[in-house]
């Protein structure tokens, strides 16, 4: 019993954050590679809010060094934007636990999952997209989202609303990379978006929900 309650102790302690590209590769299978996931369409864009604008003006004026002051000052006014034109399409939980299977080091928190029902009090699948914040450069979030982006296809496969594809998006608020799972490999973005340019994130945010939709109607 003893050693029980210690590998139990020490399964909590392993979450996604300790993954690595290399870690899933060997432990799951999972490969990955980079290329570019989404042709953009200028005339689809469609303007941030005035709204959105002034908050990110705001953000300009604050000191965001740390991870939280990022999360809150310039990726949450993001998400909100793109929840407001999508609210009947999803629910986004911010740093929820998503434990889908401890013994296999696949739990820990997220710092954004979005799931594709909307109005829920609790994760439900099918979850469609995964962001991680990071403080400082991006490349150190791959693994965990990929980790993450594993995790929820399983979790989508258990409660019997498989997606082909789980999407992710490391970014530490001013750079934002987007990244792709299906048929066990990870798909980075070779494009890499920045701040300056909000409407293309959002943009892409909208084709993610939309090919997700797409994916749970087929």
């Amino acid at each position: 019993m003893r050693l029980c309650g210690k590998l139990e102790l020490y399964l909590q302690r392993i979450t996604y954050s300790d993954f690595t590209l290399t870690k899933l590769g060997k432990k799951f299978g999972i490969t990955h590679q980079s290329k570019v996931l989404f042709e953009v369409v200028e005339d689809k864009m469609i303007l941030p809010s005035a709204h959105l604008l002034e908050d990110l003006d705001f953000a300009s004026k604050m000191p965001a060094f740390s991870e939280k002051a990022k999360s809150e000052l310039l990726i949450m006014p993001i998400l909100k934007e793109f929840y407001k034109t999508n609210q009947d399409k999803l629910t986004i939980f911010s740093g929820y636990s998503f434990d889908v299977d401890a013994k296999n080091e696949l739990n820990g928190v997220c710092d954004y999952l979005l799931s594709a029902s909307p109005h829920l009090l609790e994760i439900k699948s099918p979850v469609f997209c995964l962001v991680e914040a990071k403080n400082r450069g991006v490349e150190e979030g791959f693994g965990q989202c990929a980790a993450e982006m594993y995790a929820a296809s399983l979790f989508n496969q258990e409660n019997k609303q498989p997606l082909p594809n789980i999407y992710g998006v490391v970014t530490n608020g001013y750079e934002w990379v987007f990244m792709k799972y299906e048929a066990n490999n990870v798909i980075i973005d070779q494009k890499r978006y920045f701040l300056s340019d909000v409407t293309t994130i959002l943009y892409i945010l909208g084709k993610i929900i939309d090919e997700s939709y797409l994916q749970i109607l087929a």
